[in-house]
């Protein structure tokens, strides 16, 4: 272990490969480049393609030392001479390295131009390493001509992720070389010999987790290494390397990803509480779905299982297309990240894919078998009451009889000339003729259900908001309450719209103004009366009815 007197290095920095033997996997770009060199033939601008971490700066540096080389053997340099050393120790005056990242206006490769065509000070060939090369756009401008015609002692390495950015003049003018991302043995067997070195007792579980996690950058791997050896953990194991880094287990991994296949959102929900009990990153527990639903697609393809932890399992057997739609849903989040609470983005595919397998309920009317839950005080989620029966008493208005307990969903035009007491609470009332609702919560009950069209377009803006204040309709006010109503079937929406109430409130302030408050039950809605259309649509239905003198039976907005 290095002394705690000598500064840190990061492990990468410390275990750079320094000649071509060193360098891990890439074999065919070395070779080539290795051969290049040896043989005089290396062209004057080269382009290196590929993945973070896949080690293209590591190996520009490494053909900047192979053609200053005073005793090169066979395209290797020695790494002993003055001109290998001054480029290991980064002093070397004739080695340029820029990042185009923050080096990329038309003015930075301006002042690039002296130094090219001043010749190299103390080596034989001048070499001028960009990194992130993709980030230049006018810039180009001002390189085209010398790379088409560069000084002969000058060799320009561009590095970048994402060719696809740059310039079709630009990339005729360079060699390509493709880096591939490392494989997982090749990355436990660099960490097998970084372990080695440093000294420090691993399990095999633990290497391999790491290498998995890195996804096929070096670079990356050895950081993570570095981050737990800084824990000071006598052995590296499966379980330490998964609390270090805030990790699921990969039981959790499965037991969410099964909870979408069965379309169970209480068993998903209950996996992310248990994750966040444990202290898991659940931003690096996206990162896990997404490996996971990898291999389960690899393997419904292939019919074979790329991962250890890949064990008979619901995944295994869930259709292909199947995996690939989670795959994009949970993709999405990690391509977001930083945009919204990851927890929350979980629950909304949870909620989505549950809502998409439960049947619709065959149209009833609303009456007596209609349940509304029990709007008495009590936990969110709570069990409702056993089903009670009792006479229903005579109306003097002719309508239906309402069940007493527990509370039915009443018709909207029932709901606002007798609301039960149930609905908020009370005990049941007596048999006998209901009173009717007091004006103002029959106007208020009016205006919320003309202006719920501009509270659901309003609410979902947020896309937070928006499966919630799709599946709801107002059910009825009550004291100042607003009773939003969700389909039986849907009890963990309602669970859900329970939590972001006070987001609820606000959209219902913005209809009735201030002092509602917002209580969310399970109802049957099939029998309620269809909302108000939204009102932009309000005069083209007026100039249909005009037109064609009659009524619309329904308008349907095609988006």
């Amino acid at each position: 272990m290095p002394s705690a007197t000598v500064p840190h290095q990061a492990l990468y920095r410390r275990w750079r490969a320094q000649t071509f033997a060193r360098i891990v996997g890439q074999e065919a770009v070395v070779a080539t480049l290795r051969n290049g060199v040896r043989t005089g033939r290396l062209a004057h601008g080269l382009l290196f393609v590929g993945p973070r971490g896949t080690g293209k700066t590591s190996l520009a540096r490494i053909v900047a030392k192979a053609v200053n080389c005073l005793a090169p053997v066979d395209g290797e340099p020695c790494d002993a001479c003055e001109p290998c050393t001054a480029i290991r120790e980064g002093r070397a005056l004739d080695v340029v390295e820029l990042d185009a990242a923050s080096n990329n206006r038309v003015d930075d490769m301006r002042e690039l131009l002296p130094r090219v065509y001043t010749g190299p000070a103390d080596l034989r060939r001048k070499v001028f390493i960009i990194d992130e090369v993709q980030r230049i756009k006018e810039g180009w401008d001002v390189l085209l001509k010398v790379l088409e015609e560069p000084p002969a002692d000058v060799l320009f390495i561009f590095c970048t992720t994402n060719p696809a950015q740059i310039r079709p003049a630009v990339l005729s003018r360079l060699q390509r070389y493709a880096f591939r991302p490392f494989s997982v043995p090749e990355i436990a067997g660099k960490l097998r010999t970084i372990l080695a070195a440093e000294e420090v007792a691993a399990d095999e579980a633990a290497i391999e987790l790491v290498a998995e996690l890195a996804a096929g950058g070096m670079r990356d791997a050895e950081s993570m290494l570095d981050q737990l050896l800084s824990a000071g953990v006598e052995r590296l194991t499966a379980d330490a390397v998964r609390d270090l880094l805030g990790l699921a287990e990969a039981a959790a991994v499965d037991g969410f990803l099964e909870a979408l296949v069965r379309h169970d959102a209480l068993a998903g929900i209950a996996v992310l509480d248990a994750c966040q009990t444990g202290g898991r990153d659940l931003a690096a527990f996206v990162d896990q779905l997404i490996a996971r639903l990898h291999t389960a697609i690899v393997s419904s393809l292939t019919g074979r299982s790329g991962a250890a932890e890949a064990k008979a399992s619901l995944l295994e057997g869930a259709p292909p297309l199947t995996l690939t739609r989670l795959a994009r849903r949970v993709g999405a989040l990690d391509s977001s990240r930083g945009a919204a609470d990851p927890r929350f983005g979980l629950e909304l595919i949870l909620l989505e894919e549950a809502a998409s397998s439960s049947p619709s309920p065959a149209p009833a009317a609303i009456g007596p078998s209609t349940d509304l839950e029990t709007a008495s005080p009590g936990p969110v989620g709570a069990g409702r009451e056993p089903r009670r029966t009792s006479a229903p008493a005579p109306r003097s208005d002719g309508q239906p009889s309402v069940a007493t307990a527990p509370t039915p969903v009443p018709g909207p035009a029932e709901e606002r000339r007798a609301p039960s007491a149930g609905a908020v609470g009370g005990p049941p009332p007596a048999a006998g003729p209901l009173p009717p609702a007091r004006p103002a919560a029959e106007d208020s009950f009016d205006r919320l259900r003309r202006g719920w069209p501009t509270l659901v377009a309003e609410l979902g803006r947020n896309p937070a908001l928006r499966p919630l204040v799709a599946a709801c309709r107002p059910v009825e006010i009550r004291e100042r309450i607003v009773v939003l109503g969700f389909p039986e079937e849907q009890a963990f929406m309602r669970d859900i719209a329970e939590r972001k109430k006070p987001a609820l409130e606000e959209g219902v302030a913005k209809v009735l103004g201030s002092g509602f408050g917002v209580r969310c039950v399970l109802a049957n809605l099939d029998g309620l009366e269809p909302l108000p259309a939204s009102g932009e649509n309000d005069d083209l239905v007026a100039s249909f009815k005009e037109i064609f003198a009659g009524d619309l039976a329904d308008v349907v907005e095609i988006s």
